[in-house]
């Protein structure tokens, strides 16, 4: 039996943090396992990389949830990273604080210590952003945050459409205002991705105090007299045993962080015992509350070729791209493939935005980029969802996937959500920005206009944004499964530090709010506060 101080499992966007942070401090002895491989590889490195790795392959969990009764009981993917780094190593690299409301809401329902000034300082702690620093940014951080500047026309038709429409452009929406059309932040550095493994993983392994396994998988947390105390898992064929002197933190997702605790016996009592599990402690909350954004696509196809970005997909093309960034580390292989975007409320009395765009200068087809067509997609759904779905386990097996369900669409107000994100994408598309390039609308199509059918094309239509989280709800009240220091309540010495503790969803993309989150539950182990 291995001996360490802290064991964290999942080397992801928060698990890297909590890692990182943790041992800074030379006598602290840090075990970090990560079930997947390293992201030593092209896909995971270069930022133009990320559209080869949603679909499949050695480096991504390939889950789907369940038949969604509210949406014709169509199975949606539900990829996550499988790799150093996580699902960091994954994303789009689109850099989202979300609403400082959030996260007063988190403080609201329970999870005091976690409203917007008590996270602030952490969401500086953790970048280094090329518009800071100053009172809302940081800049000495490890992830490096650029802002999209060298816009396509396209991409500056999006932009000027927007305020034609009469929203704002906000100067900074990670900052002090967030509604508006807008060029997005990335975490990207110097033409490499900057996801927790070039930030945090690979500085933190090269300490003489940090162990990191690859290709190890956790199979259970062990518990003795209400204790955590180390963990078992699996590495090439080998059952290890591992021994943690102060904590475990688990770090393994938003699906995979409850499987690991009803595995452990930490659970809904009723469901442990089906499995044949015995339960250690009974939390009802676990693997319930899950949380993700919706999305549709508006697509137009140009008539005129070569206008959008299609062409860069040709086979030549995606050559050049390839040694441009080998030699520069510049080009269109340098940047991610969501560029520019916005938030918008879905009616004037809403008190802050709760639909987010993504916007390409794209014609796609599903994810697909047809090299031989040309035109521009709106991705348009709301981020305030009411929908919530749950995780549970498949059976008592380690390595079974778990069961998912998102129940997508089940409340009358995601619909409503998304006619009005529909309505904003088509107003902004009428603009005379968009003159030079106009396209026919093929999907939902012009003639799909009334309720009924744009409530028909979204139940039909609509994916996932791939933000899920809540699983292991932060708070007090009874369907909480960690309390506001992360600890899972009942048990000691073992806490959840990622985007499964989230009370609710943030507006926009998950991965910054999760990097603070293992921000922050670093700092609260330590028991300090952030430099600055």
């Amino acid at each position: 039996m291995a001996g360490y101080d802290y064991i964290v499992v999942g080397s992801g966007s928060a698990g890297g943090f909590v890692a990182y942070r943790l041992s800074e401090s030379p006598e602290v002895r840090v075990l970090l396992l990560e079930a997947g491989l390293s992201d030593a590889h092209w896909t995971t490195t270069i930022p133009a990389g990320a559209r080869f790795t949603f679909n499949g392959g050695p480096r991504t969990w390939s889950f789907e949830t369940e038949p969604e009764p509210h949406m014709n009981g169509r199975r949606l993917m539900q990829p996550r990273g499988k790799v150093v780094g996580g699902s960091s190593s994954l994303n789009g690299m689109v850099y989202v604080r979300g609403h400082r409301e959030d996260y007063d809401r988190w403080g609201r329902d329970g999870a005091e210590g976690w409203s917007w000034d008590d996270v602030l300082p952490y969401f500086k702690s953790i970048e280094t952003s090329d518009l800071g620093p100053n009172g809302l940014r940081g800049g000495d951080g490890p992830v490096k945050v650029q802002r999209f500047t060298d816009n396509h026309p396209i991409e500056d038709a999006f932009l000027e459409a927007g305020v034609q429409a009469g929203y704002a452009r906000p100067a900074d929406y990670n900052g002090a205002e967030q509604e508006g059309v807008t060029s997005f932040d990335a975490n990207i550095d110097r033409g490499f991705r900057s996801g927790t493994a070039r930030a945090c993983v690979r500085p933190a392994a090269k300490r003489r105090n940090v162990t990191l396994l690859t290709e190890a998988v956790v199979t259970r947390v062990l518990i003795e007299k209400g204790r955590a105390i180390g963990v078992t898992y699996r590495h090439r064929g080998q059952d290890v045993v591992a021994h943690a002197e102060c904590e475990v933190v688990l770090a393994a997702g938003a699906f995979q962080s409850p499987q690991l605790l009803m595995l452990s016996g930490v659970g809904p009592a009723d469901a442990l015992r089906q499995h044949e599990i015995d339960v250690v402690q009974d939390l009802p909350g676990v693997g319930e509350n899950l949380q993700d954004h919706l999305e549709v696509h508006l697509k137009h196809l140009s008539p005129h070729k070569g206008i959008g970005k299609n062409k860069l997909l040709r086979r030549h093309r995606v050559l050049l791209a390839g040694i441009e960034w080998y030699m520069f580390k510049s080009g269109p292989a340098a940047s991610g493939p969501s560029r520019v975007g916005g938030f918008f409320r879905s009616a004037p009395e809403v008190g802050h935005p709760d639909i987010q765009f993504h916007f390409w200068p794209y014609y796609m087809e599903n994810w697909a980029l047809p090299p031989d067509k040309d035109g521009y997609s709106f991705d348009v759904g709301p981020v305030r969802s009411e929908s919530r779905g749950r995780v549970w386990l498949a059976s008592a097996d380690p390595h079974a996937p778990p069961r998912i369900v998102l129940n997508g669409l089940s409340s009358e107000k995601d619909f409503r959500d998304f006619r009005a994100a529909i309505r904003i994408a088509r107003e902004i598309a009428s603009q005379k920005a968009f003159d030079f390039c106009r396209g026919l609308e093929v999907e939902p199509g012009p003639e799909v206009t009334s309720d009924a059918d744009l409530d028909a094309y979204v139940r039909a239509n609509a994916g996932s944004a791939y933000h899920p989280c809540g699983t292991c709800k932060m708070g007090t009240d009874e369907m909480a499964v960690v309390d506001p220091t992360a600890r899972v309540h009942g048990i000691e010495g073992l806490r959840v530090a990622d985007a499964s503790i989230m009370p609710s969803i943030p507006n926009g993309n998950i991965n910054a709010p999760t990097m603070m989150i293992g921000e922050r539950v670093a700092h609260m182990i330590l028991g300090r506060t952030p430099a600055g």
